[in-house]
Parts: C-alpha cells; sequence; structure tokens
C-alpha cells in the first residue's frame, strides 16, 4: 500500500488508497552463469546510413564463456553476426551493420538482436530484444532523431482501468498505443511513473516517441493535506536511495526500446540534491538521451540537471510570463529545446460547464489547433503534451465503505468537491474516456495534430473546367508526401494524386485536375499512411454557401383581441400575445405546442469561482417583468413592441410574425454591467415538451467530422434516444450518446438527453426541432448564431446565443474573451412549420 511519504504521491493522485500488485509479475529461473546487465545502443555515421550496434554486458560470473549475437531484419534474416570467445565478466562489442533501416516514429522499422550465452558448446541462455537503429541528439534549441529535427506532438498518460483502477494490461497498453497513433501523435510522456514493459513494445512497434518519467511528482509542491508533512524530501538524504534505485531500475529496465528519447527525473516539484544526484547518474550511464525536468525554474542557476526546458501551460497564444522565473514567448526559447509536457488542459474541473453544455469539449479543440500550428513554426518550440489522454475516474465499487477516510478524500484547496461517490478522482480530462471511446477532444486532437494539413477551408478563385490548387504544409518529420496516398472525391467522381513531392516541415500545394466545379459545392480530400491508415480529411468549400435567410411576407393573418390575450391565427399555426408578460406563449401547429412562452433574454457571466476552473454562471437576466408593449397587424404582418426588465436591464423586444410562421425578434439591452466577460448572449424560448427529433446544418470549425461525433457540422439525433448505461459495465455505444455521468452526476441520475442532443451547435445554418406530428421549428442564420435544446428544472428550452464564450476552460485554453458592454443587440429568425 502507498505510504504518505511516498515520493510517487500515486494515492494522491487517485484519491483513493492504492495498494496491491498492479502490474504483471513475472518468475524466471536463471541458470548460475546469466545476464546481470544486457544493453544496446546504436550509432550511426555522419551520414545516417551504416551504424555500429554496441552490445554492453555484464556476467553474473568470471567463467569460461562464448557469446554469440546475431542481427535479424524483419524478414526473419541474419544481417550481422558475431561470436566472442572467452568475453570477461564484463565488455563491449561492436557489430557493424550497414545500411540498417531507421526507426523513427514515422517509420518503426524494428531489428532483433538474439545473444546466446554458451558454456562448454552448451547453450545456456537465449535472450532476444528487439531495436530500432536511431540516433537522439540536442542541438541548441532543437532535437533530432537521425538528423531531422522532430516536433513532439503528444499527450500525458496514466495507467488506468476503468474496472481495476490505477493499473494496466497488454491489451489496455496496445489499444492506448494505437489511439494515440490514430490521434496524430508522435509522442507520449508517462506521467508521472514509468510504463510497463508492454507499453514500450508497442510503441517501438507501431512508433511513438516517449518521454519516460520515474515515480518522482509534488515533492515539495502541490500536496493535499494528508500528504504534505512528509512531501518535502527532495534534498533529505534519507529519501536518496529511493530516488535512485527506482531510477536506476526504470533506465536499465527501458534502455533498449528506441521509442524511449527523452529521461524525465519528475514532475513539478522543488529541487534538491536528490534530483542533482539522478541527473547525474544518467548522465554517466546513458549519454544517448537527453533529460527533461519540471519545475527547472526552482533549479539553482549554478547547477545543471535538464537539457530540455520543460515548461506546463503556455498561453494558447504561445507566451508564458513566468513559471518560477523562467519565461518564453512565441512558443520559443532561445538557449535549448522547450517542451511544453503539460498544455492544453481538457476540460475537467470546469463541472458547471461541464454539466451545462458539453459542448465545451468540442469548443476545446481550437486551443490546441492553434497551440500546434504556431508551436510547429517556432523556433526552439520541441512540441506539448496533453493534459491528459485518459479520464482520471475510477468507478470504485458502488458497495464500498470507508468514503471519505481512506478513498474519496479530498482537500478544497486542490480540488473541490466536484464527484459523486463511489467515483472518484480529478475528472474527465483525457481525450477518452476510461474504456477508450473516443470523446470530442479525440477529433479536435487528430485534426489539430494532423501532420497532413490545408491551410484552406474554403476556395472563392476557380473557374469550371480548370484545376484547383490547394495550399499544403508537410508536418511530418520523416515523411514526404509521395509517401501517402492522396485522394480526392467531387460529386460521384473519385481520384489519386500521382508523385506529390513535398518534403517534411515544408509548405507547397497539391493540384485536384479540372472538374465541373460549381460554388456552393465541396470537395473531399482524404490522406492515408500504409494505403489505409487515415491521417487526415478535409471537405473544401468551393465558393460561398447559399443562404436564404426568411423575411416576413405580407399576408393574412387573424387578431382575436380577448382580455389576457391576443390570439394571432396564422396559415397553419396560432400563437398568443400574453398582455401581461407583453411576450409570444402558446405557438401551436396542429396539435403541437412548439413555443410555450419567450422570448426572454439569456444572458450569463462567470460568476462564484470555488476553484482555478471551478466557475459557476450568473444568470443577470432571470426575472423579466414587462413595462408596456403595443401591437398592430399591418400588410398582414404581426408588428409586436415590448419593452421592460429584466433583472436591473432595460430590454426592447420588436416581434415580427408573418401568415406562413416566419417569427423575427430583435432586441436591444441597455444597462448592462460593463466589463464583464460574456459566457452567453441572447435569447431563451421555453417550448413544449413533443419534439422528437434534432437536427442541424453549421459552419464547423473543422471541415470534416465523424459521424457520430456531436461538433459535426450536419446530423440529425433521436430525442428518446437513451441507450442503456449501467454502473462498472461497459457501455455498447458512442460517447456522445451518454445520458448517464457517473463522475459529475452520480449512480442514478439520468440526463434529459444525450450528450450529442445537449451540446450547444456553435454558428449555425439551420437548428430545427420536430415533434412526432412533423411539426417543426426552426432556428435560421448565415453561420453566426449558436443553438441548444436542455430540459432544465423540467422546462424544456431553447437557446439562441448571439454571443457565446467558455470561460471556465482557462489552463491556457482559447477563448472569445468577449467583453459585456452597456449595449447589446440582436436579430433571431424562426419558423415554426
Amino acid at each position: 500500500v502507498d505510504r504518505l511519504d511516498d515520493i510517487s504521491y500515486g494515492s494522491g493522485y487517485a484519491k483513493h488508497q492504492i495498494g496491491g500488485i498492479l502490474r504483471d509479475v513475472e518468475l524466471v529461473a536463471l541458470p548460475k552463469l546469466n545476464f546481470k546487465q544486457l544493453y544496446f545502443e546504436t550509432d550511426l555515421d555522419e551520414n545516417y546510413q551504416n551504424a555500429v550496434l554496441k552490445v554492453f554486458y555484464e556476467l553474473s560470473q568470471t567463467v569460461d564463456s562464448e557469446l554469440e549475437i546475431e542481427v535479424y531484419d524483419a524478414d526473419n534474416e541474419v544481417i550481422a553476426r558475431i561470436i566472442e570467445v572467452n568475453p570477461g565478466v564484463q565488455g563491449e562489442l561492436l557489430i557493424q551493420v550497414d545500411h540498417p533501416l531507421k526507426w523513427d516514429a514515422e517509420h518503426p522499422n524494428l531489428y532483433t538482436v538474439v545473444t546466446s550465452l554458451k558454456q562448454n558448446n552448451k547453450v545456456l541462455l537465449v535472450v532476444p530484444e528487439r531495436i530500432g537503429f536511431r540516433e537522439v541528439v540536442v542541438e541548441g534549441n532543437k532535437m533530432l532523431v537521425n538528423g531531422h529535427q522532430v516536433k513532439l506532438r503528444g499527450a500525458c498518460r496514466h495507467d488506468i482501468h476503468p474496472l481495476l483502477g490505477r493499473m494496466t494490461t497488454p491489451e489496455y497498453d496496445k489499444m492506448d498505443v494505437l489511439l494515440a497513433k490514430e490521434a496524430n501523435m508522435n509522442f507520449i510522456r508517462t506521467s508521472h511513473y514509468p510504463p510497463s514493459e508492454s507499453f514500450l513494445d508497442y510503441c517501438d512497434e507501431y512508433g511513438i516517441y516517449v518521454e519516460d518519467e520515474t515515480a518522482v511528482c509534488f515533492v515539495g509542491s502541490h500536496r493535499t493535506f494528508d500528504y504534505q508533512a512528509t512531501g518535502a524530501s527532495q534534498s533529505d538524504p534519507e529519501y536518496h536511495s529511493w530516488y535512485m534505485s527506482q531510477l536506476e531500475e526504470m533506465v536499465n529496465n527501458h534502455r533498449n526500446h528506441p521509442s524511449v528519447i527523452i529521461w524525465s527525473i519528475g514532475n513539478e516539484s522543488s529541487s534538491g540534491n536528490n534530483f542533482v544526484e539522478s541527473f547525474k547518474w544518467i548522465k554517466e550511464n546513458d549519454t544517448t538521451r537527453p533529460v527533461i525536468y519540471s519545475y527547472p525554474g526552482l533549479v539553482t542557476d549554478s547547477l545543471k540537471i535538464y537539457d530540455i526546458l520543460s515548461m506546463h501551460y503556455p498561453n494558447w497564444r504561445g507566451y508564458y510570463e513566468d513559471q518560477h522565473s523562467i519565461s518564453v514567448s512565441d512558443f520559443s526559447y532561445e538557449t535549448m529545446p522547450v517542451l511544453f509536457d503539460e498544455w492544453a488542459h481538457v476540460a475537467c474541473y470546469n463541472t458547471p460547464t461541464l454539466k451545462y453544455d458539453p459542448n465545451v469539449r468540442s469548443f476545446w479543440g481550437q486551443s490546441l489547433d492553434s497551440m500546434w500550428t504556431k508551436l510547429f513554426e517556432a523556433d526552439g518550440g520541441l512540441g506539448g503534451a496533453i493534459w491528459c489522454m485518459l479520464d482520471e475516474t475510477f468507478m470504485l465499487p458502488d458497495t464500498l465503505t470507508g468514503f471519505n477516510e481512506w478513498w474519496g478524500k479530498l482537500d478544497p484547496q486542490v480540488i473541490p468537491a466536484t464527484f459523486m461517490k463511489p467515483c472518484v478522482g480529478y475528472g474527465e480530462w483525457g481525450i477518452v474516456d476510461t474504456w477508450r471511446r473516443k470523446k470530442p477532444e479525440f477529433w479536435g486532437t487528430k485534426k489539430a495534430y494532423s501532420p497532413t494539413k490545408i491551410l484552406v477551408k474554403q476556395l472563392d478563385d476557380f473557374n469550371a473546367g480548370q484545376e484547383l490548387v490547394l495550399p499544403v504544409h508537410n508536418r511530418f518529420d520523416h515523411t514526404n508526401f509521395n509517401e501517402l496516398k492522396i485522394s480526392w472525391k467531387f460529386r460521384e467522381k473519385t481520384g489519386e494524386l500521382d508523385h506529390v513531392f513535398l518534403e517534411p516541415h515544408q509548405k507547397g500545394e497539391i493540384v485536384i485536375p479540372g472538374m465541373a466545379w460549381n460554388d456552393g459545392e465541396e470537395l473531399s480530400i482524404c490522406f492515408f499512411q500504409n494505403d489505409t491508415f487515415l491521417v487526415d480529411e478535409y471537405n473544401i468549400q468551393l465558393g460561398t454557401k447559399r443562404l436564404e435567410i426568411p423575411v416576413c411576407q405580407k399576408g393574412e393573418m387573424k387578431v382575436d383581441n380577448q382580455e389576457n390575450i391576443v390570439v394571432v391565427q396564422g396559415k397553419d399555426f396560432s400563437l398568443g400575445l400574453n398582455k401581461e408578460s407583453g411576450l409570444l406563449e402558446d405557438v401551436v401547429v396542429g396539435k403541437d405546442t412548439l413555443i410555450k412562452s419567450g422570448p426572454y433574454i439569456n444572458l450569463k457571466i462567470p460568476g462564484k469561482q470555488l476553484q482555478y476552473s471551478t466557475i459557476f454562471m450568473d444568470d443577470i437576466a432571470e426575472n423579466w417583468h414587462c413595462e408596456d408593449f403595443n401591437y398592430e397587424l399591418k400588410d398582414g404582418i404581426l408588428n409586436v413592441h415590448t419593452w421592460g426588465k429584466s433583472d436591473s436591464l432595460s430590454v426592447e423586444f420588436h416581434i415580427k410574425v408573418d401568415e406562413k410562421g416566419t417569427i423575427i425578434t430583435e432586441y436591444e439591452i441597455a444597462n448592462a454591467p460593463e466589463g464583464k466577460w460574456i459566457q452567453e448572449s441572447g435569447l431563451l424560448f421555453y417550448t413544449g415538451n413533443q419534439f422528437q427529433k434534432l437536427a442541424w446544418n453549421r459552419n464547423a470549425y473543422f471541415t470534416a467530422y465523424p459521424v457520430s461525433d456531436m461538433g459535426k457540422p450536419q446530423g440529425e439525433v433521436d430525442l428518446d434516444e437513451k441507450p442503456v448505461m449501467k454502473y462498472r459495465e461497459y457501455p455498447e455505444h458512442d460517447w456522445s450518446f451518454d445520458s448517464k455521468n457517473f463522475y459529475y452526476s452520480g449512480l442514478t441520475k439520468e440526463l434529459p438527453f444525450t450528450n450529442i442532443a445537449r451540446s450547444m451547435k456553435e454558428n449555425i445554418y439551420s437548428f430545427t426541432l420536430e415533434t412526432r406530428g412533423n411539426s417543426k421549428l426552426r432556428v435560421v442564420d448565415n453561420g453566426a448564431k449558436a443553438c441548444r435544446f436542455d430540459k432544465l428544472n423540467g422546462e424544456c428550452l431553447l437557446l439562441i446565443n448571439v454571443q457565446w464564450d467558455y470561460n471556465s476552460l482557462l489552463w491556457g485554453n482559447y477563448m472569445k474573451e468577449i467583453k459585456l458592454e452597456e449595449k447589446l443587440r440582436g436579430v433571431v429568425v424562426m419558423e415554426v412549420l
């Protein structure tokens, strides 16, 4: 069981006491004569063509013996062999290997070295080991792999199993590596302890660079109360052997893995002698990899214990003004590579926002896209690692006793009570959940990290029958575009581009053969590696999307002025104008009530802050009071002018309705508290509860999304769909269709709709709610508004935002930062059909 003074802080991170055996254990019987150490280094020549394989060994005994070392290629052919008779108890052997295929994350070429230990012509021991011929060098403020500058696009990873907690299995290790590759990552930081052997095997096989981190975390820094008393061990000699033993074990066990390119000696800790000694030991024992450490700003200027600068959570614009006296700008650093091995923190602690609107997860992708685009161009910018790859939630058994005694313990200064027992942890900070289902952040990562970047979303300058020229950026490190399959589709025609030569890190063009291009249509382009692996896809808009925004037209409407209400009859609908509120009510088509009442002002700003990003929203326009209204029927169009107050805001509505059901609402807000940040600004309508379908068409941030992603440009969902979800059982559906959240909402609460239905749809062209009787309520716009449908406090409502933001993302993430002005205006167009 973890101790309170454990330098790993493992149980503190997990929010429950970690105990037991967390990984596979093997018992191996060895002969008396065996290897105490056996490791390999690959030394490439100055042209990176030929190599010397260096074999370092140490035997358990000094006896007459023989070593035979054979190097096998991927076809199981021996390409090099050496036999050493009476090699001595320890030594170094050199094997010349001509023209080996080099290993990098884009070409993970592996060889197998078989080392046989013999005595008296008898084979005592055979040790096979996979290796890769690669060389890692830091030159100035750049890192080179095999002579090529690399940029690390990655994420931090914890071991986590959906039922077993802080542990992993080979099956989950493989799943995580394949998910990382699918998300266009080439880098994983193993926070905050070394990974399993099988995880590194898969990184070797599929091509992932690894920052291998020893189990040292929050020493003398961010520990919760229970762990603070014995947490400052950084210079304590009693802990020296603890630091060194686990560091040596990590390096000696993992040094043969070509995927490991950086050693990390600790996370976010105060510097001290135990870290100095850790750095010295690595430099004395492994000169083939650089070392990183955080926080570097706490290291005394006279000491050097890192080769790469670690900085956490830069602003999305690329600067960090001061992290313990170190500053960076434009994602760059002059004297050494800077690696933001925690950045773009996934939404997690901002519980009120996550509960209110799941779209914050899709919005987050804009941060990463901007950050990676800027860092890729930055001199000295090595890369970044998203916090985090996997959700940090532990579904402990619901029968478990001891809550807030030995599990579920919180320190309000570090994290407020955001979770619902028995599901604990820091929160859903992953791009996939613990079951490895892809969340909206996964696609945002795949698009942002794309190494095949088309630099435009729309082409306005084209002629039918002529070639289309698209600007592109090759953001691979070792792959030329001529290694890819690039396919295109226009209408029913398809094709592939041949001989597209574009070197890594270069910008250029791809040319699509001439066709009968037409304004308003789309051209689809896909990039594949190895013919089948989808790197990225794009739907390029040709010209301007044709939009028809309805206007009120002359016609015939009937008005019946009753005591408390004005009843208006259109062609296929009726509505009421409430004389007390001055607003519309009971907008009915057939037997379906589409709008119960509205419009109301929706104006929300950030309010109470419990913790860094745990921020509640304040609704400053809740209580509507009508001061006066008037109406007239002119040319068959109903005109309503209403003014009053929403809380302290002065509000005017100008509403027009025609006989076909077009409703146009203009509003103006005065007396708003200037200088506040806007979270949402627009209109709210209370609706009927008979809607069964939701459909949308919008201008999405990315041009292509998976069919199940809630951020996709077009979609339709069944509002009654609620797949079965049981605690601690694998959900047989995509994350977007969850209607329960065991971490934030507990075991029993069911959300009114699925994530995909509840999430705000930004930049809409149309947003349509449809009843079983085929009656429709539709919002129409030119791509500048956002809509959301939900049921809150038992009432269905439609939100139509003219301005919106996610002010609780923080952690350096992108936010619009819209300042509230004294006056706000907007126009909303709707149809009832």
